[in-house]
């Protein structure tokens, strides 16, 4: 007696036990699997599922803030209560993303609900995007107007905090998870209680303690780029060039290094114009083999959400280099510069190349001296970006054949 192929006739009358065990075997198999004690963790898949869910949660905060500040700012809605909350509330999307980044980690793992919330919380309040300290009495608080009547904590927003913690924290509580499940059988039908306590709040209390050693990684970076500035103006800004479009593929900050350094003038402009290198060689690839909507995200500054798909073929970063260094050249030769705010976005709401263009009255002229006209802007920004991918992708892939486009694949 055998079992039919979907959308056949049984030749025969089966027996209803039969037909009850391939329903049941079906179900079986379309069931969801749940994340438990259970559930096989192994290395390398672990690694790609912490980095994918990272790179989703990176994306969710950032592009909302950075894709609307100049619509906002030039189409006059900056000067209205509607443009001015909506620009606010982009702007806090900054501040959540370690929650988003624990909550899209969690969900890589197929977690139930309880476990992603506690996984999402013990990310955020580790890694330094909301800070807090102890205010006296008489506090007055800006937002409500009221004097305190006691000493209380005070909590305030403060940009993306540490994105490599957050990635850490999250690990640590998708294992100490899987650990409480596996052996203490999830906290059985006190879950509720003891997960946020012990998994969040425990988790959440050891990345805090971490933070001041991971954030030495973030320093270390900065100072070594720091050193790209004392060459002449060639030198400088392709080194630089090429340190932000490895920089912009990691879960590193490019806008927190070069706030911590203070990077501007010629040095902002090849921070940038690295990210640009970066952007241009992920759409020459991506277009062929991803969504339309991927490569639209990646043109966006979507760069990060690659991540899991150049660090799984690590040589698919040696065209970033090479595009890079080559459209460094011009911003040394045309003085294009930019500010530390800036120096990380490269086409990303269009920042770095508006800037380069446009002087704004809010920039002391010790940081920005000199502004390019659009023609040169439009040659810089679009046009030797976008021939110097075309010769590396031509170089690494066509010639040397180290990569192809597939290696790009990979969904946002």
């Amino acid at each position: 007696m055998s079992i039919k192929a979907d959308g056949q006739k049984w030749a025969t009358k089966e027996s209803q036990a039969v037909r009850n065990e391939e329903y049941a075997r079906k179900a079986s198999e379309n069931m969801p699997v749940t994340f438990n004690g259970t559930t096989e963790l192994k290395l390398k898949d672990f690694f790609f599922k912490v980095l994918s869910g990272s790179a989703q949660g990176i994306l969710i905060g950032v592009l909302p803030a950075a894709v609307m500040k100049y619509i906002i700012q030039y189409s006059g809605l900056g000067t209205t209560a509607f443009g001015s909350n909506l620009s606010a509330i982009l702007t806090l999307f900054t501040s959540l993303i370690p929650f988003l980044i624990g909550m899209a980690v969690a969900l890589q793992f197929k977690m139930k609900s309880l476990d992603v919330g506690v996984v999402a919380i013990a990310t955020a309040v580790a890694s330094g995007s909301i800070r807090w300290a102890q205010a006296p009495t008489g506090f007055l608080n800006p937002v409500t107007g009221i004097r305190s009547l006691a000493p209380a904590n005070i909590y305030i927003a403060s940009g993306a905090g540490d994105v490599i913690n957050a990635m850490i924290v999250s690990a640590i509580a998708v294992l100490v998870t899987w650990l409480v499940s596996r052996y203490l059988r999830g906290f059985g039908s006190v879950a509720i209680i003891l997960s946020p306590i012990i998994v969040g709040g425990g988790v959440g209390l050891v990345g805090k303690t971490i933070a001041p050693y991971v954030g030495d990684v973030t320093t270390w970076i900065g100072k070594l780029v720091e050193t790209f500035t004392r060459f002449a103006p060639i030198p400088m800004a392709i080194l630089i060039a090429m340190a932000f479009s490895i920089i912009i593929i990691t879960p590193v900050s490019t806008v927190g290094i070069a706030l911590a350094i203070s990077l501007s003038g010629i040095g902002s402009g090849a921070a940038a114009m690295g990210v640009v290198a970066t952007t241009i060689v992920l759409l020459i690839n991506s277009w062929r083999v991803n969504k339309p909507g991927v490569t639209v995200a990646i043109a966006l500054g979507a760069m990060k959400g690659m991540m899991p798909s150049v660090f799984a073929k690590p040589v698919t970063m040696l065209p970033f280099l090479l595009a890079a260094a080559i459209s460094a050249i011009p911003v040394a030769l045309f003085n294009i510069q930019g500010t530390p705010i800036t120096a990380g976005f490269g086409y990303i709401g269009l920042v770095s190349p508006i800037q380069s263009m446009v002087k704004d009255p809010n920039v002391p002229a010790t940081v920005m001296n000199h502004f390019i006209n659009p023609m040169i802007a439009v040659l810089a920004w679009l046009i030797v970006p976008i021939v110097a991918g075309l010769i590396a992708q031509y170089i690494f892939s066509k010639l040397l054949k180290l990569y192809v486009p597939a290696d790009f694949q990979q969904e946002l």
